[in-house]
């Protein structure tokens, strides 16, 4: 069978800001044959290895990754720096400076409450179905695809959490617990709910498989299309490598991800009777930061009489950021696999783990590939610049209908300004478009603004 491996990349991007066309056409298409996906999985991962090891020669200039989780506040019995506590931190989160903090009596331990108050607003200039986040998967595609602006806000994105450190003998217990309103239909959620001593962490916090250092600052939280930013309930250890590679694995919980519909007669349902193996390793130098991650995962169903059926799955991720002159950097993130959609926000909640197969009456794995670049940079000290491009991938079935997700671009431009003191202002400019099996395809786009002071 002869392998065909193809490209077709057209540039189109309708702009509306001010009435002007920013682009004319944006396409890429990405024919790959099905038989080639473990080639591809392969290639990333030996890409990402090479990334890596690689750096072990080229960054012998060690930039200093300590970083404080507690702010020092007063002359005496001040918190010391803890480098063994692994803390995560994501472009929007609030930041190490703000909060009230509040310091036991004989200095051991210390709360820090911290908020952030978030209002968006946003005009599509396409009614789409989730407003939340701008998502690909759901731009109407076809004689669906009307015109129809409209304009909706929120204060979702609002944050409220506590984070708490004790200190003992050698080491410090971290325990953080956040929360926002921006789960299904405005419901009050948590984001991170965890505990960590020395190198052991267990709770809900962002998955192995994910690597939110590597997203740029959005006014959409979930990022360019394409983004993997999962929070995962886990038990995780941390590890150190040889010349300065961390590693880490864990046992992770994650509701697989199917569309009940499509078996409706057979009534199945889905269950996680093994948990996620993820791993990752990562390698911080002078120029930049890389991350190579691997998850192994199991779709389990069962039917009306208990009859169980599992399906495996397997992914990786290639992600990072290089530095490039001072204030300017590349950040991307490369993701591929089987049966791990619910990891990248452009699939999570639509089903698309595996589709169900009339003919044998189960439901079959899909393979997904998708992935953005970045650029950044300030302006000035008090604005940030991006510009994003991202895309989401599936490899249809033969089985699967026409109207079947197939792939999709987005296009963005965000800029925040630091108004004052933990006050920003954020806007945003994204277009997308959405292509089915059967080649159909719609756009939509959306001026966005996010204000927030974080407290």
């Amino acid at each position: 069978m002869t392998n065909i491996i193809a490209s077709k990349i057209n540039l189109y991007i309708f702009g509306q800001l001010y009435g002007v066309k920013l682009f004319r056409y944006f396409r890429i298409f990405f024919y790959l044959n099905m038989n080639k996906f473990l080639l591809r999985f392969v290639i990333i991962s030996l890409i990402g290895l090479a990334f890596i090891l690689r750096s072990t020669e080229l960054f012998s200039q060690e930039r200093d990754t300590t970083k404080a989780l507690i702010s020092t506040i007063g002359s005496g019995g001040e918190f010391e720096l803890d480098t063994i506590v692994e803390h995560e931190v994501s472009p929007l989160d609030i930041s190490k400076d703000r909060g009230l903090y509040i310091k036991a009596t004989d200095g051991k331990m210390q709360l820090r409450i911290l908020g952030s108050v978030r209002f968006s607003a946003l005009y599509d200039m396409v009614e789409m179905p989730v407003k939340n986040t701008f998502n690909t998967y759901y731009v109407p595609t076809g004689h669906d695809n009307i015109k129809i602006p409209n304009y909706y806000n929120s204060l979702n994105q609002s944050r409220l959490g506590f984070e708490i450190t004790r200190k003992l003998e050698n080491t410090n217990v971290f325990i953080r617990l956040e929360t926002d309103f921006n789960g299904p239909e405005g419901q009050y959620r948590i984001r991170h709910a965890y505990g960590q001593i020395d190198n052991f962490l267990v709770g809900q916090t962002w998955s192995l498989f994910s690597n939110v250092s590597s997203m740029p600052p959005t006014v959409d939280g979930n990022g360019p299309t394409g983004s993997v930013t999962l929070r995962t309930p886990q038990i995780r250890y941390r590890g150190k490598g040889f010349k300065g590679i961390d590693w880490s694995v864990a046992l992770e919980y994650s509701q697989p991800d199917l569309n009940p519909q499509e078996s409706d007669s057979l009534n199945l349902t889905t269950v996680q009777m093994i948990p996620d193996f993820t791993a990752r390793i990562q390698r911080k130098g002078f120029l930049g930061d890389v991350q190579l991650s691997l998850i192994a995962t199991t779709v389990t169903t069962k039917d009306i009489h208990s009859k169980i059926s599992n399906s495996f799955g397997m992914g990786t991720s290639l992600s990072g950021t290089i530095d490039l002159k001072k204030k300017h950097k590349i950040l991307y993130q490369l993701t591929a696999g089987r049966s791990i959609s619910h990891f990248i926000t452009t699939f999570n909640g639509t089903g698309q783990d595996a589709a169900f197969n009339p003919e044998t009456n189960k439901f079959e794995s899909l393979s997904v590939y998708s992935g953005f670049v970045s650029y950044g940079f300030d302006l000035k000290e008090e604005v940030t610049t991006n510009f994003s491009i991202g895309s989401a991938n599936q490899i249809n079935k033969s089985f699967q209908p026409n109207s079947a997700f197939k792939n999709s671009f987005s296009f963005s431009v965000d800029t925040f300004w630091k108004i004052i003191e933990g006050a920003r202002i954020g806007l945003e400019y994204v277009y997308g478009q959405r292509w089915d099996k059967d080649g159909t395809n719609g756009e939509a786009s959306r001026i966005w603004a996010l204000f927030y002071y974080d407290f």
